[in-house]
Formats: structure tokens, C-alpha cells, sequence
């Protein structure tokens, strides 16, 4: 597409956009000035919106379009709460980019955005501005820590004091950068940007926070984050619970599963007079294929009436397990397609996972890898 072409759909579409605003008969409350650093090239930005629900926009056509005239634009959109809007750029010679700017449009604010090379600056009205005081400082650290980093790294004769003094100076910069976002959290801007950074629970973020703000227009993105956390530490606390009551001395948990319309136990193994080396893992998981000829040589080695192994094919595609079985000639029985069956009753977060079950189906070891697994049975098999 020709430049020039490529510029008159642009127009039609920002003429069509600029109606829209028109047809609600009221004023754009959000407006962008916008500003393009000297040496981006860009010539327009397709514009992309998001939802009421504040969730990132998923259409891949835009909603308007905004053509920059002597590396300046300006854009206005009118919405009834805040939403996340993209900007992406256009080149002249037509050619689309990636995502180039993505930030939070917000009722009755007016963004003044300069877009850099890499990055974005805001400033505005006062969200904007809030968002800019953040903003900046993180950078500005995220700089500083990077100059240190390749301070340390070009050192010669680097000591433990050095690296103690870099980790020191990098939890400082960190630790000022929550302390600012905690002491400014009432801040529409500061408490947007700062729940997306991290640096605080959504728990410290929220709890306290004006009620004004709390029940306001950013109830959903407060809710949701406040749920998620909620969320993960019932998962975690599920987790810890099941590690507790699956670690060694403690008598085995039993799971099913079900593949192909029959339904498979662990207690199909565990638990029938043998000692069974139970090992959680997934065709995609370089680790776990890893481990498979330590676990090939043993069965080998041990198989009988007092000795068994088997696989727990985790988080995996069951054609793909089958593949890797066959690839590796695993002889040993396998529960295809547990999924997170097995993972979620033993509070297992990463693979491989092997387990070594007593006779009686008391758990004996776990989290044995490599020659600690021979070292093991050897305790227990002649």
C-alpha cells in the first residue's frame, strides 16, 4: 500500500471515529496530545480499545485511527469508565508494527504522551501526572540498577563484599520505590500504576485505601486483583496442605484418572506388597526425560515381586506421552492423561516429581533425582 493511499484510508477511518464522539452528543471527556521523539519515524497509530471490564482490547480492528503531522497528534475518545487503550504504530511505508504504546484512558483526564524510542512518557491532568511521578522513578531506577549491574560485571576481582553491596543497594532502590507507592497509594495514578508493578500485595494496596477510590471508578480492576490474590493463596495454602500430608512417613494419597473409558488408581500400584518408585512427569519436560534412564536402569536392575516403577504423565498431551514412550522405550506401566490429578493431591509445583512408596503404601522418599535414586532402593532392595 502506497503511502498515499495508506494516508487517505487513515482519514476516513479517523473521520468515522470523530463521529462517534459526535453522535453521543457530548464533549470527548479523554483526550491525548501527543508528541513522537526525533528519531521514531512513525507516521500514524491504529488505536485499539478495551472493554468496561478494564480488560486489554482483543479486536484486531481499530476502533479509530490517528495520523501524526509534524511528529504531533492529537486524538479524543469518549468513555463512561476507564479503559486500557493501543496504540499501534504505522510506518510510512505502510508496513504495521507491534503494540508500540498501551496505557489506561480514564474519564475527563487529558494524557500528554510523548512516545520515545523503546518507551512512553505521560504527563496530563492529575492521573497522568500521578502515573508520571512512578513512572519516572522507576525507570530512573531501573537504570541505576543497570549501570551497577554492568559495574560489577566489568569489575575485576569481584568479591562476596561487592555482590553483598550490589544486592544491598538494588533492595534499597526497590524497598523506595514500594515505600513511595504505599505512602501515595490514594492517588488514582500511583495506585493504578503501582498495583501493576508488583511491589506490594493487592492486600497492602487496598485494604486502607480511600473508600472514595476504593469504590470508585476503578472497583473492577480493585476486585479482580484483590480476587486473584485471594485465589492464589488458597492455592498455595491447598498446596502446603498437601505436601504436609503426603511427606515421607505420612501413608499415601490415592487419585484416579480416567483414559480411553477406563479409569486408573495409583492404588492399582501403590500399596500391593511392592516397593514403587512413582515418578511424576511430561513429554515436554527436558528434566523429566532427563531422569527416565536412571529410572529404565533400575526397573531393569530390581524388577520382580518387591520392586515396580511407575509413570504419572503430568500436564501433557496424551499423544505426546504416548510418543515419548515409545521414543524412549520406557518398559515400566505408565497413568496416562493425569493431568493435574496426581500433582494436585502429592502439592506438586514442578517436574519430574519422584516418589518412593513402602510395601504398605507408606511414602518412604521424595524429590529423589539422579544417583540418590539407586542410593535409596539399595536401602531397601538386596
Amino acid at each position: 500500500m502506497s503511502f498515499k493511499l495508506l494516508k487517505s484510508t487513515l482519514a476516513v477511518i479517523t473521520f468515522v471515529g470523530a463521529i462517534g464522539c459526535i453522535n453521543q452528543k457530548q464533549d470527548c471527556n479523554f483526550k491525548i496530545n501527543g508528541t513522537i521523539a526525533d528519531e521514531i519515524n512513525d507516521s500514524a497509530y491504529f488505536v485499539f480499545i478495551g472493554d468496561s471490564l478494564m480488560n486489554m482490547p482483543q479486536t484486531k480492528i481499530p476502533v479509530d485511527t490517528i495520523v501524526a503531522t509534524n511528529k504531533k497528534f492529537s486524538y479524543s475518545y469518549n468513555i463512561n469508565e476507564p479503559r486500557w487503550i493501543y496504540l499501534q504504530a504505522i510506518f510510512k511505508s505502510g508496513e504495521v508494527c507491534g503494540t508500540y504504546v498501551d496505557f489506561l484512558a480514564v474519564p475527563n483526564q487529558t494524557a500528554n504522551l510523548k512516545v520515545c524510542n523503546g518507551y512512553y512518557e505521560l504527563d496530563g491532568t492529575p492521573f497522568y501526572k500521578q502515573w508520571n511521578t512512578l513512572d519516572t522513578m522507576i525507570r530512573s531506577s531501573r537504570n541505576k540498577i543497570q549501570l551497577m549491574s554492568e559495574a560489577l560485571k566489568n569489575k575485576i576481582g569481584v568479591t562476596n563484599e561487592d555482590v553483598t553491596e550490589y544486592r544491598k543497594n538494588v533492595q534499597d532502590i526497590t524497598q523506595s520505590i514500594r515505600d513511595y507507592i504505599l505512602t501515595h497509594k490514594n492517588e488514582e495514578g500511583t495506585m493504578f500504576l503501582g498495583s501493576m508493578v508488583g511491589l506490594a500485595t493487592a492486600h497492602e494496596m487496598f485494604d486502607d485505601i480511600d473508600p472514595q477510590i476504593r469504590n470508585g471508578r476503578f472497583k473492577i480492576h480493585i476486585d479482580r486483583l484483590l480476587q486473584a490474590e485471594d485465589e492464589a493463596r488458597r492455592r498455595e495454602t491447598e498446596k502446603r496442605e498437601a505436601v504436609e500430608k503426603t511427606s515421607a512417613g505420612k501413608m499415601f494419597s490415592d487419585f484416579s484418572v480416567e483414559y480411553q473409558g477406563k479409569e486408573y488408581k495409583l492404588s492399582d500400584y501403590v500399596g500391593k506388597g511392592k516397593y514403587v518408585l512413582v515418578d511424576f512427569w511430561a513429554s515436554w519436560c527436558g528434566p523429566c526425560r532427563g531422569e527416565i534412564p536412571n529410572l529404565i536402569a533400575v526397573y531393569n536392575k530390581y524388577k520382580g515381586k518387591n520392586f515396580n516403577v511407575l509413570g504419572v504423565a503430568s500436564w501433557d498431551n496424551p499423544e505426546d506421552t504416548q510418543k515419548a514412550i515409545d521414543d524412549m522405550k520406557i518398559p515400566y506401566p505408565q497413568i496416562i492423561n493425569a493431568q493435574k490429578s496426581g500433582t494436585d493431591v502429592y502439592g506438586i509445583q514442578g517436574i519430574p516429581e519422584i516418589i518412593l512408596f513402602g510395601p504398605d503404601g507408606t511414602i518412604l522418599k521424595r524429590g529423589l533425582r539422579g544417583n540418590d535414586i539407586e542410593i535409596e532402593l539399595k536401602k531397601y532392595l538386596k
